[in-house]
């Protein structure tokens, strides 16, 4: 029986606070098509390449770039198809969280239910008179 596979789209990344490329991605998220936000690690996401249940892309213009694992010392990270050219391709996306595509999963304001206010009452300190 074959596994599921999924293309999942990359929209935006959580870049580490490293120059080493083994370590410069931590989260790499991107929408479902029910307009869900999802996320995943580095770690994560070489699994799930690595099973073949899971492929990552990302868009630049009208082509579709595909993400691929490495492997540098023994330790594997993900790096965009077209590296070598391209060089921080995959790095170049908008930090995760703040991209438009997942922004679009937000429901507009009027759609949001309403906060609400708890009521204030005004501070006073012991002894004081109003």
């Amino acid at each position: 029986m074959a596994k599921p596979f999924r293309r999942r789209t990359i929209s935006s990344v959580s870049r580490a606070y490293s120059t080493d490329p083994l370590e410069r991605i931590a989260f790499i998220g991107g929408v479902h098509s029910d307009h869900t936000r999802w996320s995943l690690s580095q770690t994560a996401a070489i699994a799930l390449i690595e099973q073949g249940s899971d492929e990552f892309f990302f868009s630049v213009g009208d082509q579709s770039v595909r993400v691929v694992v490495l492997a540098r010392g023994g330790e594997k990270y993900l790096q965009s198809e077209r590296e070598k050219t391209h060089p921080d391709d995959l790095l170049n996306l908008a930090a995760l969280g703040s991209s438009a595509a997942t922004q679009a999963a937000v429901p507009p304001a009027a759609a949001r239910r309403p906060r609400r206010l708890a009521s204030v009452t005004p501070f006073t300190r012991a002894g004081s008179v109003r």
